[in-house]
């Protein structure tokens, strides 16, 4: 996410379009936050189903975090390189195998109990304006 314009060398066309920032960002973001939402609703339905709204709403913050963790990298980077990795290790070590400072999830029931989802939410905010900023930064030059 973030990085198609550099990538397909479309950003003079793409940035051009009135309100890059406001319009395409956004819109962007929203296919990222949709295919996570689709990607985790059997786990999402499972703990609506079990009546546990704490980890629905870490569920729900994760959803928010991939995304936005995925766009402020590629927007930076200019590459889905830097994602790829860092999330396929944040994965690995957090969800998989549970450790609850890394489980941006909550697939854990200690994790869905615990302060992390609320640092995850914090964090999901810095990363929004620092791909906000980014892309300004892209305008510009």
């Amino acid at each position: 996410m973030g990085i198609r314009e550099t990538r397909e060398q479309t950003y003079q066309l793409i940035f051009s379009a009135p309100h890059p920032v406001a319009r395409q960002l956004p819109a962007v973001w929203m296919a990222g936050v949709l295919v996570a939402l689709l990607t985790g609703d059997g786990f999402g339905i499972r703990l609506l189903l079990g009546g546990n709204i704490r980890g629905l709403m870490a569920w729900f913050i994760g959803v928010f975090f991939i995304p936005t963790f995925a766009l402020s990298l590629g927007v930076w980077s200019g590459t889905g390189k830097p994602f790829e990795i860092c999330y396929t290790l944040l994965w690995y070590v957090g969800p998989l195998h549970a450790v609850p400072q890394l489980d941006f999830m909550a697939s854990a029931p200690a994790t869905a109990a615990s302060r992390y989802p609320l640092f995850y939410l914090v964090l999901t905010c810095i990363l929004a304006v620092v791909a906000l900023t980014g892309r300004k930064h892209q305008l510009k030059s």
